[in-house]
């Protein structure tokens, strides 16, 4: 099993980053540019997370998929799709 990555991590990194940003019109600016930027940055994560349990469902079962996720089949089935929990 490879080792986890938590891309939580860098994703406070990049927040940390906007905070240093010693002009405060700039640093609104840069976070609200991001802050608009999320709901584009939402879906291509779910495409990503998507993509990983398609390609882990090719060689391995619902069962198993569920269990190294900690989700339930029917979710792993959902995200392999692409469906959203908001749809």
């Amino acid at each position: 099993m490879s080792e986890t990555y938590d891309g939580t991590t860098a994703i406070r990194a990049v927040i940390a980053q906007l905070a240093t940003i010693p002009d405060l019109t700039d640093r609104a600016r840069a976070t609200g540019a991001v802050l608009d930027a999320m709901p584009d940055l939402h879906a291509e994560l779910r495409a990503v997370r998507g993509d990983a349990v398609a390609t882990l469902r090719q060689t391995q079962s619902l069962d198993e998929v569920a269990s190294a996720l900690g989700i339930s089949k029917a979710r792993v089935s959902q995200v392999a799709k692409g469906i959203s929990k908001n749809k």
